[in-house]
């Protein structure tokens, strides 16, 4: 057996060597990758189930609040103060965001929503 051959055999199982290991990490890094996103998806479930995201529409100078995601009615009102009722009526111990609609249905909402915030927050004389 000449050393050519004996460098190359050397060299080729080398070489194998290297791509199982390289197959070995890749299989690794698919299953922790896996269980991270696993993981991740829990996390994520967990803090928006009680989060509820309303879209926010005016008619008749009355608010319709509906789902963002699936578009269902949630509740309605004629002041800011009625919807938060309503709201926590109908979803208990939930939290709503203002996800979409009419931008100026929006700031008008969010301006009655802090000027009732800023209300709230004031001691009783």
């Amino acid at each position: 057996m000449e050393l050519n051959e004996i460098v190359g055999g050397i060299l080729m199982g080398i070489g194998i060597a290297f791509t199982m290991l390289g197959l070995y990490i890749w299989i690794l890094y698919q299953r922790i990758r896996g269980r991270i996103d696993r993981m991740i998806a829990e996390v994520v479930d967990e803090a928006t189930a009680d989060i509820v995201g309303l879209e926010i529409e005016v008619d008749r100078g009355r608010y319709f609040c509906y789902n963002y995601e699936d578009k269902q009615f949630v509740c309605q009102g004629n002041t800011v103060e009625e919807i938060k009722q309503a709201f926590s009526e109908r979803f208990p111990g939930k939290t709503a965001y203002l996800a979409g609609g009419d931008p100026a249905v929006v700031e008008q909402f969010r301006t009655e929503l802090a000027q009732l915030s800023i209300h709230e927050s004031k001691p009783n004389v």
